[in-house]
């Protein structure tokens, strides 16, 4: 059976392109589209942990770095609230 698929124009900068490209090539991934879904699941997966009341962190050593995402803080708050 065949997936069907819609297709999403995106309009980015070269140097979010670039980026684009960066991160399909540092990750392995096959192309651009394999990029953002990778970075929708990601996404996706960031908003159900802060949703639920999570932080979402980054621990090296005695390092801790919360991640920051622009768009989510909303949603941090809703989720503190309930």
């Amino acid at each position: 059976m065949a997936v069907s698929k819609i297709r999403v124009q995106l309009d980015l900068s070269p140097t979010e392109v670039k980026g684009l490209d960066r991160l399909r090539d540092k990750c392995g991934l096959r192309s651009r589209a394999d990029a953002v879904r990778t970075a929708l699941a990601v996404l996706e997966w960031v908003e159900g942990e802060a949703r639920n009341g999570r932080k979402v962190v980054a621990i090296g050593g005695q390092d801790v770095s919360y991640l920051a995402v622009p768009g989510m803080t909303p949603v941090n708050d809703r989720a503190a609230r309930e």
